[in-house]
């Protein structure tokens, strides 16, 4: 192997190298971003699901006060909430509503 040969090989190998490592932090910054959403959208999530619970809570004892049919749906805050939010409200309406009938 001549030094010509040689020079190429290690040059090629020294730019591989090069961008082996220089895209190492772009995949973490990259992974990062894709990671905060997640967390910020598990936090959204919990406070979703406390506000839909503690109102259905409210919500549901007021219908079973009223006499009404137990049917969170009849709520505006229900049809116009997020998912986690209705899955709260779901929870916090059905025990309202049955911890007021006992009553």
């Amino acid at each position: 192997m001549n030094v010509k040969n040689l020079k190429k090989y290690a040059l090629a190998l020294t730019l591989a190298a090069g961008f082996v490592v220089a895209s190492g932090p772009v995949n973490l910054v990259t992974v990062q971003a894709q990671d905060r959403p997640y967390h910020q959208d598990r936090r959204g999530n919990r406070e979703d699901q406390g506000k839909g619970y503690r109102d259905g809570l409210n919500r549901g004892q007021e219908d079973s006060r009223s006499r009404r049919q137990a049917n969170p749906n009849n709520s505006e805050h229900f049809r116009g909430g997020n998912r986690w939010y209705k899955e709260g409200f779901r929870r916090g309406y059905n025990v309202g509503y049955r911890q007021n009938r006992r009553r």
